[in-house]
């Protein structure tokens, strides 16, 4: 039934149960599983040179937090059972909303498996939560997880 999985990932805990859940639809849909994870754009050179920020000190840690945010969700596959799944890693950088729409558009993914944690923030009542912001904006069909906040 599906052929591509895309599920986004902030590398928080409350993941695990979108990756969870798209590594059972992947198994019986022999699909491809892409997880993915967004991190916001940061400074431009110029933007660095006028704070006195060694760019060359700047990409090493971008690089540094890139190995890392692969390395998690190479775990996070791993600890829910997935890593015979077929699947790909992949790393974006801006808006993790459009990045997210972006990546499902161009890999031609038939699903999206995102998680939301129901949190009531101030944002949130003005704009709408992330899922139902993606959920809007998209044609492709997305299933949403939802993970109760411990309290």
């Amino acid at each position: 039934m599906y052929k591509k999985i895309l599920v986004p990932s902030d590398l928080r805990e409350a993941s695990l149960a979108a990756i969870h859940t798209a590594v059972d639809i992947a198994r019986r849909s022999s699909a491809e599983l892409y997880l993915l994870n967004v991190r916001p754009e940061f400074m431009s050179k110029e933007e660095m040179e006028m704070l006195r920020i060694s760019v060359q000190t700047f990409v090493k840690e971008e690089k540094d937090i890139a190995v890392n945010a692969k390395a998690v969700l190479a775990e996070m596959l791993r600890r829910t059972g997935g890593d015979d799944v077929a699947h790909k890693i992949l790393l974006r950088e801006g808006d993790p909303k459009d990045e997210i729409l972006a990546t499902a558009q161009e890999l031609g993914c038939d699903l999206i498996v995102i998680t939301t944690t129901g949190r009531s923030r101030l944002g949130e009542h003005l704009h709408g939560s992330d899922a139902e912001q993606l959920v809007r904006q998209t044609r492709i069909p997305i299933l949403v997880i939802p993970v109760l906040k411990r309290e």
